[in-house]
């Protein structure tokens, strides 16, 4: 009761004001705690301008913190265990999620999705390209849009055991929860932008010669597809 002597003479309803103030200002402190900024979310994937740009796909500047089984890590020893264990060639799992983004203030659903696969040459993404994906000269491959962005490129790597004489073909998809309604330039290069990224972090992470042929910042030129 001591600690409340202070209070004595103050109207009852200040009193409970006060107490929902403070109250309410330790929450959001402590609700502030429990997110993260771009460059921290999923083992490293969004270093340099790739922050900001996600910054921009998604609308928000702090996340939830990603699950522990997603991340850079996990996602290239995934994939070389996909690798010796014949894929694409033969069946795997398909697409190994490595970043689901969860923004603050989201919902239940993701803001964005981050996946990487094993693929086949002629599974390689081309021929009459949907109107809202742009061919740019970056990787083996790279399509980018408001909704949906890819990046493909090849790996040779002693942890891809046979590699060198058949390259792995490693593609990148980034999907966005909320594209807008009308095609956008600076929206889809941010997009492609972060995915750079996240290739980039895979292809050191499964130790690929000359960094998968990625380069060190992204080339963000159109092409002719």
């Amino acid at each position: 009761m001591a600690r409340w002597s202070g209070l004595r003479g103050v109207p009852l309803v200040a009193v409970a004001a006060l107490v929902l103030v403070a109250c309410g200002g330790g929450a959001d402190a402590e609700g502030d705690n429990r997110f993260v900024a771009a460059g921290q979310l999923c083992g490293g994937a969004f270093q340099g301008e790739a922050v900001s740009a996600l910054e921009t796909v998604t609308g928000a500047k702090l996340f939830f913190p990603h699950s522990e089984d997603e991340g850079v890590s996990s996602t290239a020893s995934a994939l070389a265990d996909d690798f010796r264990k014949g894929a694409p060639s033969a069946p795997s799992p398909g697409e190994r999620t490595m970043c689901s983004v969860y923004a603050k203030g989201g919902g239940d659903l993701t803001d964005a999705r981050l996946r990487f696969a094993l693929y086949d040459e002629k599974e390689l993404l081309g021929g009459d390209l949907a109107p809202s994906l742009h061919p740019y000269a970056m990787g083996k491959r790279a399509l980018a849009g408001v909704k949906r962005s890819y990046l493909y490129f090849e790996c040779v790597s002693p942890a891809l055991p046979g590699s060198k004489g058949r390259p792995a073909l490693v593609g990148g998809e980034l999907s966005d929860r909320y594209p807008p309604d009308v095609d956008s330039r600076p929206l889809r290069e941010a997009s492609l932008i972060v995915l750079h990224s996240a290739s980039r972090a895979l292809a050191v992470a499964l130790g690929c010669e000359r960094g998968g042929g990625l380069p060190e910042k992204p080339v963000l030129v159109p092409s002719r597809g």
